[in-house]
């Protein structure tokens, strides 16, 4: 995904069931500093904030687990508005 570089960080937003949340932070940790879990937002969908480096690498991570057992959607990515 082509990104502008002066956007330091991106928010992606997911679609995830509530009991899948938990595993999906454990697996997200395995890969350690590519990407900052924060929670659900008021719009019901869950926050992730990603350095635009590691950008594509995280699409591609969260994009594999839909093969899994967690069910998730990837919504939007949008540059990070500095709110965590």
């Amino acid at each position: 995904m082509p990104y502008d570089n002066s956007i330091p960080e991106f928010d992606i937003f997911i679609d995830i069931a509530e009991e899948d949340i938990h595993l999906l932070i454990y697996l997200i940790e395995a890969e350690a500093h590519i990407m900052n879990v924060r929670k659900r937002q008021k719009n019901g969908y869950f926050k992730i904030i990603v350095p635009a480096g590691f950008l594509d690498e995280s699409l591609i991570l969260l994009n594999s687990l839909k093969k899994s057992d967690i069910k998730l959607e990837v919504i939007s990515v949008e540059p990070h508005d500095g709110i965590i």
